[in-house]
C-alpha cells in the first residue's frame, strides 16, 4: 500500500497553491499594465501554441506517474524522452508561429521568440509528473518557486527594460529553470535508475492512449487561435484571457485532489474518495464565491482598461468551477483502472477501460466545442458584432458545454465507485460563501478605493480578501464538523513538527 497521505498532501499542495497566487499576481499585474492589448493577446496566443506541442510530453508523464505509484523507477526514462520530444517539437512550432502570424495581426518575431519557452515547459511538465507519482505536495513546491521567481525577471525584463512580450517570454523562461533545478533535486531519488529502453519501447507501443486522452485539449483550448484567424485581432483575446487569469483562481482547488489519483493507483480505498471530494468542495466553493466578487476590483488591479469586462469574468468563473468538479471525476475514474498493471495489456482491454472512456467523453466535448465556437464566431463577426460582444457569447458557450458534460461524469463516477455527493455540507459551504459575499457588499465601499496607482488600490482589496476569508473559515468552523476536525489535524502536525525539529 502506499504511503501517500491523501488529505496532508492534498492540503501542502493547495497551501502553496495558494501562496502561489499572490507570487503570480505580482507577475500578471506587471504584465497587464506594461503590455497593451494587442501584446497581451500576442502573449495568450503564444501560450495556447505552446500547448499544442505538450501532448508529446503527456506521453510521458501519464505512464510516468502511474508507474512511479507503483514503485516502477522509469524517472531517468521520463527526463530523457522529454528532452527528445521538445526538441522534435521546435521546428514544427517555427512553422505553426508563421502560418498564424500571416492570418492574424500577431508579431511574427514575437511568436517565434516564444520557441524558447517549449524545453523547458517540457522538463518541467515531466518532473512534475514524477514527483506526483510518489509525493505530490512536491509539484506544489516547483509552482511556488516558478511563480516566485517570475517576479524578479518581470521587474527587469518588461517592467524596467521594457522589452514587451519578449521580456515577458524571458521571465518566464528563466523562472522554469529555476523550477526544473528545484524539481529535479526534490526528485532525485526518482532518477537513480539506468535509462531502459524497454520501458520507452512499451510507451510508444501505447502511445496513442496517453496521446488520444490529451487530444481534446489542444481542441478545447483553439478558440483563440480559432477567434484570431476569424477576426484577424488579438484585442477580443486579451479581453477573454485576462478574464480568465481571474476566473483561474478556482482552479487552484485542483491541488487538493492531486494526492488522490496516485493513492488509488496504489489500490486506496474508496474511503479517500469521499473525505477527498468533500474537501476540494469546502475550497473550491470560497473560491468560486471570490472570483465572483472580485471580478471587478481584480480587472482594475490586473490594469484599468480591461474593467468593463467583468461580467465575462462571473461567467468564466461558474465554468471553471464546474470543470474542476469534472476534472477530478475523471482522476477518480481513471484512479480506480487496473488495465495496464499487466505488461503487455490488449488492446480491446484497453478500448473498453476508464483510460480510453475517460478522455473519449471530453474529445466529444472538445469537437462540438470547436464546431459550435467557430460557426458562433463566423456568425457575429459577419453581423458586424463588437468585440466584447463576441467575448460574451464565447463566455457563455463554454459555460453551456461545461455542465452537461459534469452531470454526465457525476452519474459515471456514482455508477463506479460508492460515491455519494455530499449535499449537505456542500450547502453548509454556500451558506458560508454567500455569508462573506453579503459580507462583502457591505464592507467593500469603505475599503475599496477604485485608484489607477495600484499601491492605492491593492491595500484595500487585500483587507477585504482577508475579511471574506475570515468569515467563511470561522462561519464552517462553527457549523461544520469536518472543518473542525481539519483545523486540528492541522495543529497537530505543526505541533508533531515542532516537536521532531526540537528533538
Amino acid at each position: 500500500m502506499s504511503n501517500i497521505r491523501v488529505t496532508y498532501s492534498g492540503l501542502i499542495s493547495f497551501t502553496i497553491s495558494i501562496a502561489s497566487v499572490f507570487t503570480g499576481l505580482i507577475f500578471t499585474i506587471i504584465v497587464t499594465r506594461r503590455l497593451t492589448p494587442d501584446e497581451f493577446g500576442t502573449w495568450a496566443l503564444i501560450g495556447t501554441l505552446i500547448g499544442y506541442f505538450l501532448i508529446s510530453e503527456k506521453i510521458i508523464s501519464f505512464w510516468t506517474t502511474r508507474q512511479i505509484a507503483r514503485n516502477e523507477d522509469v524517472g531517468k526514462t521520463s527526463i530523457a524522452s522529454s528532452l527528445f520530444f521538445s526538441l522534435l517539437s521546435i521546428p514544427v512550432y517555427l512553422l505553426v508561429s508563421y502560418a498564424v502570424s500571416e492570418t492574424s495581426n500577431a508579431d511574427l518575431d514575437t511568436l517565434l521568440f516564444g520557441v524558447f519557452l517549449i524545453p523547458v515547459h517540457f522538463l518541467s511538465q515531466t518532473l512534475a509528473g514524477i514527483n506526483r507519482g510518489f509525493k505530490p505536495q512536491l509539484t506544489g513546491y516547483g509552482l511556488l518557486v516558478f511563480e516566485t521567481m517570475k517576479i524578479p525577471g518581470a521587474l527587469s525584463f518588461v517592467f524596467f527594460l521594457e522589452l514587451g512580450v519578449e521580456g515577458a517570454i524571458i521571465s518566464v523562461t528563466l523562472a522554469y529553470v529555476v523550477s526544473i533545478i528545484v524539481q529535479g533535486y526534490l526528485a532525485r531519488q526518482k532518477l537513480k535508475a539506468k535509462f531502459k529502453k524497454s520501458v520507452l519501447k512499451r510507451w510508444f507501443k501505447l502511445s496513442w492512449l496517453p496521446g488520444y486522452s490529451h487530444i481534446a485539449t489542444p481542441l478545447l483550448k483553439s478558440d483563440i487561435v480559432i477567434y484570431s484567424i476569424i477576426s484577424g485581432s488579438v484585442i477580443g483575446v486579451a479581453y477573454f484571457s485576462i478574464s480568465m487569469t481571474i476566473a483561474l483562481l478556482i482552479l487552484h482547488a485542483q491541488m487538493i485532489t492531486q494526492a488522490l489519483y496516485p493513492k488509488l493507483l496504489a489500490k486506496g480505498g474508496p474511503e479517500y474518495i469521499k473525505e477527498n471530494y468533500t474537501l476540494l468542495m469546502y475550497f473550491s466553493i470560497p473560491l468560486f464565491g471570490l472570483a465572483i466578487i472580485f471580478s471587478k476590483p481584480g480587472l482594475f488591479a490586473l490594469n484599468p482598461v480591461y474593467e468593463f469586462v467583468y461580467p465575462v469574468v462571473i461567467i468564466l468563473a461558474f465554468k471553471t468551477f464546474f470543470l474542476v468538479l469534472r476534472e477530478s471525476f475523471g482522476q477518480i475514474l481513471r484512479g480506480i483502472e487496473t488495465v495496464d498493471i499487466v505488461q503487455n495489456p490488449k488492446f480491446s482491454h484497453l478500448l473498453k477501460s476508464k483510460l480510453f472512456f475517460v478522455p473519449s467523453v471530453r474529445l466529444v466535448q472538445a469537437i462540438i466545442f470547436v464546431a459550435v465556437i467557430t460557426t458562433t464566431f463566423l456568425i457575429l463577426n459577419n453581423l458586424g458584432a463588437t468585440e466584447i460582444e463576441i467575448v460574451t457569447w464565447w463566455a457563455i458557450i463554454v459555460l453551456g458545454l461545461e455542465i452537461p458534460f459534469f452531470i454526465y461524469m457525476l452519474i459515471q463516477v456514482q455508477r463506479n465507485v460508492e460515491f455519494s455527493f455530499p449535499f449537505i455540507k456542500t450547502a453548509k459551504y454556500f451558506g458560508a460563501t454567500l455569508a462573506f459575499v453579503l459580507v462583502f457588499f457591505v464592507t467593500s465601499n469603505y475599503l475599496i478605493s477604485y485608484e489607477i496607482s495600484i499601491y492605492d488600490f491593492l491595500p484595500g482589496v487585500i483587507y477585504q480578501v482577508i475579511i471574506c476569508v475570515a468569515v467563511y473559515l470561522g462561519l464552517t468552523y462553527i457549523i461544520d464538523e469536518k472543518t473542525r476536525t481539519i483545523f486540528k489535524g492541522v495543529i497537530n502536525e505543526i505541533r508533531s513538527k515542532s516537536s521532531s525539529s526540537n528533538n
